[in-house]
């Protein structure tokens, strides 16, 4: 009990919160689905797919659940304008997409699955929490590595129901807005 604690003091220390060890992040939450699901539920107005690509152990990932996820106006703006998938880097079972079966493969010392890494790698690397977004034939459209706050979430959302994701990057729409 006592190491316990010290884990969760140093965990406060070092990035401003201790995760609750308990907590999974559930894609069978009415919110979320599962990626092999996402393509049969694109429609006229959810026409891309939202990737929450995370792992268990990932004390960021969990973060973004307890706070962003968890927010009202950025859920509901996010569940009007997108399909919304939980993608477990990590898990074991095997899942088609688009007609290919996508696996658990060697990612250095751990085993990750093919298509977040096909899909979630940003400059070489597949960190974690990353946040992809796919059209609605399931083609990466562009992925965003780290932690983002509800501000961020809602200017994403922004980004790409405008088209602005056509003529501009990310970073230059947020400047501009």
């Amino acid at each position: 009990m006592k190491k316990l604690k010290f884990v969760h003091v140093m965990l406060i220390a070092l990035f401003g919160f201790a995760p609750n060890i308990s907590a999974q992040n559930n894609p069978s939450d009415e919110a979320w689905t599962t990626i092999d699901k996402a393509i049969s539920k694109v429609d006229d107005s959810h026409q891309f797919i939202f990737v929450d690509i995370y792992t268990d152990w990932c004390g960021w990932c969990k973060k973004m659940d307890q706070s962003t996820f968890t927010d009202p106006t950025t859920l509901n703006n996010l569940k009007s304008n997108f399909v919304l998938v939980k993608l477990n880097a990590e898990a074991e079972a095997p899942f088609d997409f688009n007609g290919k079966t996508y696996g658990l493969v060697q990612n250095g010392n751990r085993k990750t699955n093919e298509f977040a890494l096909q899909i979630g790698t940003s400059s070489g690397r597949l960190g974690y929490p990353t946040l992809v977004v796919l059209d609605a034939k399931g083609n990466k459209l562009q992925a965003f590595p780290g932690f983002k706050d509800t501000e961020t979430i809602n200017q994403l959302v922004k980004y790409f129901t405008s088209g602005s994701y056509q003529k501009m990057d990310f970073l230059t729409f947020q400047s501009n807005n």
